[in-house]
């Protein structure tokens, strides 16, 4: 034992240093990593926070008894801190009902009555909200019939489509009772305005704010007006058949019954809990914990109200549930990001080990010479490197913890955090791996100082390094380079073993390729090409030529002369370049396809939706296309024409949006196909955001312009269904003399841009059945595209209930500045108003692309850090063999410049080829990432159409500079730090 702690005194201070150097960056990597994974999950946990309006949902059926119970009993529970209600109330009744409604005094008959309340306005679809506005009057809650309401008609148009004429201009909205010969008011609400809605609009409005969809009938009057509790229980009391009680005479008790109607009620009460003290993005399976005992306690409040069924929801819940998912295997994540890093220790501790052979080699052969066995010399220098890998890799593990946690947290450490059990926990697993590396790769290192020989060691070459200048490219390169080039391929052309084959072990290596994908390329690609000599001789002689002068020869020779240390420059260069450049590329491609699809969506910066009847009056709206086309078109030219006027606006369009009565699809029966036409499709081509891809026959704008010569463009659900071949006639409806009106078909389109929004906040929190719903919503999108100007279809049918203009700006203005300005210009107020910055709010972000962004930064600062060292490590373990040659150069009089541009072109040409070969790489993973991505989304949308960009930031390039002045700098200091010492003296230590 003594001996061996000589030894270790003797032998062990460099290898001791070494070692703690390496274990040192690798630990503190390891736990950045990990820290910052958990970082990244925490900002993707409160963005898809910032995307739910509401944490709670709790459904109740049977009537409005408990409208005020329940959100008692809510706001009881401990950190539920804000409750609103939504009713519902859909009743049908019956043809001889003593129970009736009227508009300004005129029967109203509708096979359902609807009343759709909320006690907070802005819990109501959009158009209600903008009559609001356009009335000057606030979106408050409050028991008042102040704000009136708006009657929305569903249904079809030859159901519904004369009543919403005749019922323009309506001013108000009665329900009442005929009881004994006498008339008993119910209530009465002021109109706002009459309304066409959509059942799927309805239903995604809904999706947008509870997360969950509702019944609609498909033949009805809605009438969407604030909460007023005396309203809403006399409609629940006659639909259940019961006449309320203060409509009575005390002699009428007996008659205090009509006849029940169908009735379907529902009341929603939503909360929003007190985040910060139920949810911790540091730790999700406890804030999973603390939602579920929430969840339980306002049930466990709820079991004693009444005998009404009530359901609690949570799309809080379902995000929560699913981040658990992610977050129970974020150990795997980390070390999978990690391994870009740990590959480059690797690299990196591999280079020191040599570096330490070359530098003691003469100890050990004098320890041999003296006659130490060489077991007692390995057993000292591995307890020496075990010592060296715990210092290093304790002191790593706790900067790696606290210097990014208090970075993150701004100067406060949770400590919390830093002590959870299973941080704790994977420090020691990473305290396990560190040791390991540092053992694995001293073996080689080890194994030398035992078995030297004292003629080995006082030789100028080790024959065992010698050994090691042999590069081939074997089954384990060829593998790598196989499965990274498959990924990469698989992420940019969609395609995966995984899709084909439903094997579970097969989708779990996918997941986990891609991860490592992008190492395991860069190994194979490296291998494959210092193999071979002479490609890496052809693509370091432009690099070395400029830089090394008269002597570049002399620097590729000795270049080429040893590969393995070409194979380790590039690769360390490479993996630090790639791994810290794709994510900006990966980032910005994805963001750039997001807003390419809301700018597809929107069509402009701006989207004004326009009630038909507001724009001229409603017997005008009656007749073929043609003629209501005509009577819009100066209205709409004056919406335009105002809107050109103000300040920043670049150009005006519009659509004029018909409902076919008698064009069937199947499941549009009760609502009608609609039908788009483009007012001057030449401008509209001209001024509204598309991209060839949104045409599927044909390019998008080949498609639209065929509609100025008649022809139609269809969706692909309507094409699927009828099969109309190119150039045949499709038939959309009828004249007034009931002759069928056609139009042949051009080709299919697969989005037209500036359509009513179909879309919804893109979010985790959806259940799958939900997202189902959603995607068949998108999947079944039938409608069709003509131009406005189609002579054959002048004489058809059809209502025309709304009108759209798209407004694009020229940039110079704020977006919300022009907003208000255009609607404060606006001849008549919109129903909706839609803008571009609100449509890329509700494009999903991606848990990928948060942690490639966060871990970016380690990337960066540490592999740039592995870089240097390692670039350090094989200049120094070249300089020391080449230090006698170098000085025989500098005795023959070889000027020090020259000797200053050897040393620099043989440490600069391979960094710049790594930065070179990285970086390449790191487009093509950069641009397959960002498209496999979106592929990856739940929620289709109109992004599904379009194909990825590869998008290079100023960030990646202002990087890249950064890498290589950097790594410049390195091998020029070095170069200059040679001259340390003269020519003599190099001559004399060799």
């Amino acid at each position: 034992m003594r001996l061996t702690l000589r030894l270790m005194k003797v032998l062990g201070g460099r290898p001791f240093l070494t070692f703690t150097v390496v274990t040192f960056l690798v630990g503190s990597l390891l736990a950045a990593v990990e820290l910052t994974s958990r970082h990244a999950l925490k900002l993707f946990v409160e963005d898809q926070l910032r995307r739910t309006p509401w944490d709670i949902a709790v459904y109740q059926t049977g009537g409005v008894t408990l409208e005020n119970e329940v959100p008692n009993r809510m706001r009881s529970v401990k950190s539920i801190q804000q409750v609103e209600s939504i009713a519902f109330l859909r009743a049908s009744f019956p043809s001889n009902s003593e129970v009736n409604s009227e508009v300004d005094g005129k029967p109203l008959a509708t096979p359902w009555i609807c009343i759709m309340a909320a006690s907070n306005p802005s819990l109501l679809p959009p158009k209600f909200q903008s009559a609001l506005k356009a009335l000057n009057q606030p979106v408050n809650g409050g028991e008042s019939s102040d704000n009136g309401g708006i009657l929305s008609l569903v249904g079809p148009d030859r159901a519904i489509g004369r009543a919403f004429l005749a019922l323009q201009g309506s001013r108000q909205f009665s329900m009442y009772l005929n009881v004994g010969q006498r008339r008993r008011d119910l209530f009465t609400i002021s109109l706002r305005g009459v309304i066409r809605e959509e059942r799927d609009e309805l239903n995604r409005w809904f999706m947008d704010q509870i997360g969950s969809v509702t019944l609609i009938p498909g033949v009805s009057a809605v009438l969407l007006t604030p909460y007023q509790s005396t309203t809403m229980s006399r409609f629940d009391s006659v639909a259940m058949g019961i006449i309320p009680t203060e409509m009575l005479a005390p002699s009428e008790a007996l008659a205090s019954h009509v006849q029940q109607a169908e009735y379907e009620p529902e009341m929603i009460y939503v909360g929003r809990i007190q985040r910060p003290e139920i949810i911790s993005g540091w730790d999700i399976p406890a804030s999973l914990t603390r939602m579920q005992e929430l969840r339980d306690r306002l049930q466990q409040q709820l079991e004693s109200v009444g005998s009404t069924h009530l359901t609690v929801d949570s799309t809080t819940l379902v995000l929560l549930e699913r981040m658990n998912r992610i977050a129970r295997l974020i150990v795997v994540v980390s070390l999978l990001i990690a391994l870009p890093l740990l590959w480059m220790a690797w690299v990196l501790a591999a280079n020191l080990s040599g570096l330490l052979l070359f530098n003691e080699r003469r100890r050990l052969g004098l320890m041999r010479l003296r006659g130490i066995p060489g077991q007692r010399i390995g057993v000292a220098l591995v307890w020496t490197i075990v010592l060296g890998g715990l210092v290093g890799g304790v002191l790593g593990l706790a900067l790696g913890s606290v210097i990014p946690l208090l970075i993150y947290e701004q100067g406060h450490l949770p400590m919390e955090v830093l002590f959870a059990p299973q941080h704790l926990i994977l420090l020691l697993l990473f305290l396990v791996i560190t040791l390991v590396l540092a053992l694995e790769v001293s073996r080689r290192f080890v194994r030398y100082a035992a078995t030297i020989s004292p003629l080995e060691a006082s030789g100028r070459f080790a024959t065992s390094d010698a050994a090691q200048g042999r590069v081939r490219f074997s089954r384990l390169p060829l593998l790598c380079l196989l499965l990274g080039g498959y990924k990469l391929a698989g992420w940019s052309f969609g395609f995966a073993l995984s899709a084909e084959w439903r094997w579970p072990f097969l989708e779990y290596a996918d997941r986990a390729l891609d991860f490592v994908a992008l190492p395991l390329f860069l190994y194979g690609f490296v291998a494959l090409l210092v193999s071979r000599r002479i490609w890496v001789q052809r693509l370091l002689n432009p690099l070395v030529g400029p830089i090394g002068g008269r002597f570049g020869r002399l620097a590729l020779r000795q270049m080429a002369a040893k590969p393995h240390r070409i194979q380790a420059f590039l690769l360390i260069v490479a993996l630090m370049a790639s791994v810290s450049l794709y994510p900006t590329i990966a980032a910005r491609s994805f963001e750039d396809k997001a807003v390419r699809g809301a700018r597809v969506q929107v069509g402009a910066e701006w989207q004004f939706i326009f009630n038909s009847p507001d724009l001229v009056e409603a017997n005008q709206l009656e007749g073929g296309l043609g003629a209501q086309y005509r009577a819009l078109l100066p209205a709409t030219e004056r919406v335009v024409g105002a809107f050109q006027k103000v300040p920043g606006v670049l150009s005006a369009s519009s659509l004029i949006e018909a409902i076919l009565p008698n064009f069937y699809f199947p499941g549009y029966g009760i609502r009608g196909v609609p039908l788009y036409l483009v007012v001057k499709p030449d401008h509209y081509l001209e001024n509204v955001y598309s991209e060839p891809e949104l045409g599927i026959t044909d390019s998008f704008r080949n498609l639209v312009a065929a509609t100025r010569k008649g022809d139609l463009a269809v969706s692909p659900p309507v094409q699927d269904f009828w099969q109309i071949p190119h150039g045949r006639s499709l038939i959309l409806g009828r004249d007034d003399q009931q002759k069928a009106l056609s139009a042949p078909v051009g080709g299919v389109l697969a989005f037209l841009p500036g359509m009513p929004p179909r879309t919804v906040t893109d979010r985790q929190g959806f259940v799958q059945s939900r997202i189902d719903y959603l995607n068949f919503l998108f999947s079944n999108n039938a409608y069709i595209v003509a131009s406005s100007d189609a002579p054959q279809l002048a004489g058809m049918q059809a209502l025309i209930p709304r009108v759209i203009v798209l407004v694009k700006l020229d940039g110079n203005v704020p977006l919300e500045e022009a907003g208000q300005a255009l609607l404060h210009a606006s001849p008549v107020p919109p129903l909706e108003a839609h803008n571009l910055g609100q449509e890329i709010q509700k494009a999903g972000s991606d848990m990928f692309i948060f942690l490639a962004l966060e871990n970016m930064r380690i990337y960066l600062a540490g592999g740039l850090l592995l870089a240097v060292i390692g670039i350090l490590a094989i200049a120094m373990t070249n300089y020391t063999e080449e230090r006698h040659t170098l000085a025989l150069l500098r005795i023959r009089g070889t000027p020090p410049g020259m000797i200053w541009r050897i040393l620099l072109a043989m440490l600069t040409a391979p960094a710049l080829l790594g930065v070179i070969l990285g970086g390449l790489v790191a487009l093509i993973a950069g641009y397959g990432l960002a498209n496999y991505l979106w592929k990856l989304r739940e929620i289709e949308t109109v992004v599904g159409y379009l194909p990825t960009h590869l998008v290079v930031s100023a960030l990646t390039l202002e990087i890249t500079l950064w890498i290589i002045a950097l790594l410049v700098a390195v091998a020029s200091l070095f170069s200059l730090w040679v001259y340390r010492s003269t020519a003599h003296e190099s001559v004399q230590e060799t």
